[in-house]
């Protein structure tokens, strides 16, 4: 299958790669400078041949303090390019050209904002907050692909542990005993181990009967203490030493609480009901496995 990638030079887009590669797939890379400005058709021949399209590309949520430029950036890094490529596959139709089959784009399970109880579902509507309506919106800018009879999936992925990462950057401390977890502790997480994240774009790949948007987290969500402890026991650490919210707040601003001090369960009921079997399950796995890759790299 010949496929275009965005983001693949990304956490998990080059994880994906090689395994797509692996299998014998052909892959088409969209650098940065083929993206078109915003507003700007993308060029037609990127398409040609392509079977798939796997839309990743975006400045990393996390990547820096959310001034108003940044989160301007965050956004500006995934919703015209998503769009253009949308546009794109409805172009090659309206002309007679074939467009690609599927079209899966990722997004985030901060989709659905957050909350100390609640379960959310693919069948929970948007949040209100900020980090909620780029997720949304970045969705939207998918949807019109499906006019050209492409078979658009929407996985809506969440906190990615591997080798480096979100695991790497909140596992320093642990490595000097000062580690723990942050604010009370019992805000929800929603994971997902890296090596899960690129099975489930591959059977979206390949299965047909797979359609519309995707919680793509582990079976159980767990609290940040959990997280802590997981971490503590994978490093031979100690995870006591808890890190009040003010000061991450202080330091991180707005993205403090929507990342780190608030949370959200969030659960794969369509994985769940698609009957995909997880290879990382169980939590205190799936970091142990990741830091022992990081600590080989």
């Amino acid at each position: 299958m010949r496929i275009l990638v965005t983001g693949g030079t990304g956490f998990v887009g080059k994880a994906l790669v090689n395994e797509l590669q692996g299998q014998g797939h052909e892959i088409v890379f969209l650098a940065r400078r083929d993206v078109p400005s915003p507003g700007m058709p993308l060029p037609l021949e990127k398409l040609d041949a392509v079977q798939a399209v796997i839309n990743m590309a975006g400045e990393s949520i996390a990547g820096a303090r959310w001034t108003d430029a940044y989160k301007q950036k965050i956004r500006d890094s995934r919703i015209p390019l998503t769009r253009s490529l949308a546009e794109a596959c409805v172009q090659m139709a309206t002309r007679g050209d074939k467009p690609p089959a599927v079209f899966i784009t990722i997004s985030a399970v901060g989709y659905y904002g957050t909350h100390p109880t609640e379960n959310f579902t693919e069948r929970n509507s948007p949040g209100a907050s900020w980090l909620s309506t780029v997720a949304r919106d970045w969705e939207t800018a998918a949807v019109r692909v499906q006019e050209a009879g492409t078979r658009l999936v929407v996985l809506r992925l969440g906190v990615v542990l591997g080798p480096g990462g979100f695991l790497d950057r909140i596992s320093t401390p642990y490595r000097f005993f000062v580690g723990g977890p942050a604010g009370t502790g019992r805000q929800w997480l929603s994971w997902i181990h890296r090596d899960d994240v690129v099975a489930v774009i591959v059977k979206a790949l390949a299965d047909p009967a797979m359609q519309g948007a995707y919680n793509v987290t582990a079976p159980e969500p767990v609290t940040m203490d959990d997280m802590s402890a997981a971490i503590g026991s994978a490093l031979g650490r100690p995870s006591w030493l808890r890190v009040p919210a003010l000061p991450l707040r202080i330091l991180l601003g707005e993205m403090a609480d929507e990342l780190i001090l608030n949370g959200q369960r969030v659960l794969p009921e369509r994985l769940l009901d698609r009957e995909y079997s997880y290879r990382y399950p169980d939590l205190q796995l799936a970091v142990k496995s990741a830091l022992e890759k990081e600590c080989k790299k």
